[in-house]
């Protein structure tokens, strides 16, 4: 019977992994429901039909199980509480993506569904700009926050200048479905963001350059009216990096003349070195999760305590990560995305999907340079779907070439 239901879930499986993908750029809860969906089906098939773990990345998911283990391992050994404790649930949720690659594997063309549901995404964002009420003369943020709708939209963008294998009519392949991405991007004032831009449009004209004597004599005098578009919206795009690139830097002159942290840049840098003190003193296993703001604030100078204590992280990837569960901790997160690079390079065929995890690793690099990347449920689930898809799909396909050859 069970069999059976596996069987004839197939025909929605891949249609609600897209839902969730694009409603995942949104912030809408139905996409957290229909991932601990799958999630759940993984567990039962993991210990149930154990012939389904051969779809999962072997050490890819032994590079999860690790991290967590020192993450929630560490929380154990402190008595940390539970209740509260963002840190544990962040944990277990990387955790469940051990598991839903086994329910994954059941859907046919998993990165398909994760292609067209983020091209889904970019348009539902793009929908809900005008209704924003910070789309005049602030930073939009959909109800949430900037930062993020700024990540999950450039992560939409890159997982949707992909090829998919059966595109819909209304979401044809395109990589122009990245440079669209931009516009939530730029609008969200979120400079972390912007880097992946340029890097992909060295690769895009890289590729330009390579394929200009295949490329249609009519399709290159379409490049002159793009070209045209581009510098007229060059324009108001140079008015808002300027702004807010002024404003970071009048955030650290102040910051140098009067030594008071005021604004978003100079406190990261106050936050920074008091937290680099804290790490030279615990550098295995850090200070927990629980204890890491106030043990920053008691380390920076007096005049900026007050202001340090107020924030919930670091708002940097590898110092947040280093203070909380030491540098063994970061250590461990950073294989998580060295072992999905290696298999992507290994395994994957052509030069798109490569292409794209490098971009891809790159934002969260930068974009966790500035920002806790990892320290919320909604770009932890972007991320870990991101990479979970397109490993499934690259394991798939391995399985169906081999079997098409035997």
């Amino acid at each position: 019977m069970i069999k059976r239901w596996l069987l004839a879930r197939r025909s929605f499986d891949a249609p609600l992994i897209a839902l969730a993908i694009a409603l995942l750029a949104i912030g809408n809860p139905i996409a957290k429901g229909a991932f601990l969906f799958f999630g759940l089906i993984g567990v039962n098939l993991g210990f149930a039909r154990h012939r389904t773990w051969r779809y999962a990345d072997t050490a890819f998911c032994a590079a999860i199980i690790a991290y967590a283990s020192w993450s929630i391992g560490l929380m154990v050994f402190r008595n940390e509480p539970v209740d509260g404790n963002r840190m544990f649930s962040y944990s277990l949720i990387m955790l469940g993506f051990v598991f839903l690659p086994l329910s994954i594997s059941l859907v046919r063309e998993p990165m398909d569904a994760l292609i067209l549901g983020s091209r889904a995404a970019i348009l539902a964002v793009l929908a809900l700009i005008p209704f924003d009420p910070m789309v005049i003369g602030g930073r939009i943020d959909l109800g949430g926050n900037a930062a993020i709708v700024a990540f999950l939209a450039a992560t939409a963008g890159l997982a949707a200048r992909l090829d998919a294998r059966r595109p819909a009519s209304l979401l044809p392949n395109s990589r122009l479905w990245f440079y669209l991405s931009f516009v939530p991007v730029l609008l969200s004032g979120t400079r972390a963001a912007w880097l992946v831009y340029l890097l992909v449009a060295l690769f895009d004209a890289v590729h330009l350059i390579r394929q200009r004597r295949q490329t249609p004599v009519r399709l290159r005098w379409m490049l002159l009216p793009i070209a045209a578009v581009l510098i007229a919206a060059a324009v108001p795009v140079s008015s808002i990096v300027m702004q807010r690139i002024d404003a970071g830097v009048a955030e650290l002159q102040r910051l140098n003349e009067t030594g008071v942290a005021t604004g978003s840049m100079d406190v990261r840098l106050v936050m920074w070195a008091g937290a680099f003190d804290l790490v030279s003193k615990h550098p295995i296993a850090g200070v927990g999760g629980m204890e890491r703001m106030d043990a920053v604030a008691a380390a920076v100078s007096p005049m900026n305590a007050s202001y340090v204590a107020g924030f919930t992280h670091l708002h940097n990837l590898f110092v947040d990560e280093a203070t909380s569960n030491g540098l063994v901790g970061l250590a461990l997160l950073m294989s998580i995305f060295a072992v999905f690079l290696v298999r992507v390079t290994r395994c994957s065929p052509g030069h798109l999907v490569p292409e794209t995890s490098y971009a891809f690793v790159f934002l969260v690099v930068t974009f966790g340079s500035f920002h806790g990347v990892l320290l919320n449920e909604w770009m932890i689930l972007s991320i870990f779907s991101f990479m979970t898809l397109i490993l499934v799909a690259i394991r798939r396909d391995a399985f169906q070439s081999g079997y098409r050859s035997s």
